[in-house]
This record gives structure tokens, C-alpha cells and sequence, in this order.
């Protein structure tokens, strides 16, 4: 995950998607899936970073899906809140324990995005234990 701090500019698009393709190529990439923020919050530049993020990994014949947060809760019913995504990401990936125990305390909103990608992408790939 990474923040592109400052104002929006073409510039900052340019690095965003050259960053996509640098890792989209370097580690063989198939699939992309999004997390993106609620429709209401969907600014002009949001969009146009979108569409040009759609268009770059199309080109490199990846897959691509988009979830919010809030479709994410619908398809893991047991995930209601922060506390309670991360809770079912660590069972699942427990590895992010140490991770869990820094947000807890920390309230970084670093962890709580890394925590709500993980989850996308487990859902993605359609690893959800059977109820």
C-alpha cells in the first residue's frame, strides 16, 4: 500500500500508474482488485485515476475488480466493523497478527487500509470459509 501525499496534479497521476505497472510487471500480476471508497465520495480525479488505472492493467491482461468497504461487509457478513474485519483477516492470515496488535494501539489509518485490501483480495480469490 502507499499514500501519494499532496495536491492532485497529472504529475501525481503519472506516479501512481507508473508505480501500478512497475509492480503489475515485476511480480507477473494477474489480477488487481481495488478497494475504492463509496460513490459519494468519487471526486473527478478519483475517476480519471480510475479509469487510466483500468486501461494500464487491461493492457498488461490482468483482471481487475473493484470493491467499498460496504461490499465487502455484505459478502462477510461476520464483518461489521473495523475491529471485527481485522479480526477475521488475522484468522485468517495470522501472520498479521503483530500488525493487528500495532493498529489497536497505534489507530494508524495505514493498518486499517493494509487490513481492508487483504480482505478484498481474500474475497476476490473466493477464500471464504463455508459458513
Amino acid at each position: 500500500m502507499h499514500t501519494f501525499h499532496g495536491t492532485w496534479s497529472s504529475d501525481k497521476l503519472s506516479d501512481i500508474l507508473v508505480r501500478f505497472d512497475r509492480y503489475i510487471t515485476r511480480y507477473r500480476v494477474q489480477h488487481v482488485v481495488i478497494k475504492i471508497p463509496p460513490a459519494t465520495h468519487h471526486t473527478k480525479a478519483f475517476l480519471t485515476l480510475l479509469k487510466q488505472l483500468s486501461e494500464l492493467v487491461q493492457y498488461r491482461g490482468c483482471m481487475i475488480a473493484c470493491h467499498t468497504k460496504e461490499d465487502l461487509k455484505a459478502l462477510v457478513p461476520e464483518v461489521s466493523n473495523t475491529i471485527t474485519l481485522m479480526e477475521y483477516v488475522t484468522r485468517h492470515y495470522p501472520i498479521l497478527l503483530p500488525e493487528q496488535a500495532q493498529e489497536l494501539v497505534s489507530r494508524q489509518p495505514y493498518h486499517i487500509k493494509m487490513f481492508e485490501a487483504v480482505l478484498a483480495a481474500h474475497v476476490y480469490k473466493g477464500q471464504i470459509a463455508p459458513k
